[in-house]
């Protein structure tokens, strides 16, 4: 074995390994890295902080872009909307039909009232000539989806439908597709749902 003439040079030959080293570029990467995660999780760590200290309906991303959510009013507005449609639905009278298709057409959007004038005119003879009458109940409603403009709710109701044949009991569960028109909600159609 040969020692090293020079101070820092290792001998090929010599078995022992240096004492001085160089860092490794891995230990430096993976310290930069940690670094870079240690001030991404205090700032959002201190954000969140904030967000909790100042709540509001706003999203919690402020880089999505996304709308604030729809308010509380918004919600209650909507499913209104939807359970005034069903009841007035509902509360037929085969001896004002004329006056039942205005009160339920003043709920509808420009496409839903041109499809319910079309159903409107075959149901009209025959609630006139049996004298139907009806009353609704709602029993639960509930929003299912509700955006800036559009919403769905759930609606179940039943109604109590007199004729000239006899009494009938309707159990009824629907969606209601709502639109926003000029700021108001109007029903832009309906579905029942086994």
């Amino acid at each position: 074995m040969t020692q090293s003439t020079h101070a820092g040079i290792d001998d090929p030959g010599d078995p022992r390994p240096s004492r001085r080293s160089a860092p490794s570029t891995g230990v430096a990467v993976v310290a930069a890295l940690l670094i870079v995660l240690l001030v991404l999780s205090l700032i959002a760590g201190g954000y969140l902080v904030y967000r909790l200290n100042n709540l509001n309906d706003e999203p919690l991303n402020p880089l999505s872009g996304a709308p604030a959510a729809p308010s509380e009013e918004e919600r209650k507005t909507a499913v209104g909307v939807a359970e005034q449609f069903a009841l007035r639905m509902d509360n037929v009278d085969g001896s004002d039909f004329d006056g039942y298709i205005k009160s339920v057409n003043e709920l509808l959007t420009t496409k839903a009232k041109a499809k319910n004038n079309k159903v409107f005119d075959v149901m009209q003879q025959s609630y006139e000539t049996a004298k139907v009458t009806g009353k609704g109940k709602i029993l639960v409603s509930g929003v299912a989806e509700l955006d800036d403009d559009s919403a769905i709710v759930l609606v179940a109701h039943d109604a109590s439908v007199k004729t000239t044949q006899g009494n009938v009991e309707h159990h009824y569960r629907w969606t209601v597709d709502l639109a926003k028109v000029d700021g108001n909600w109007l029903v832009d159609d309906f579905n029942p749902v086994n």
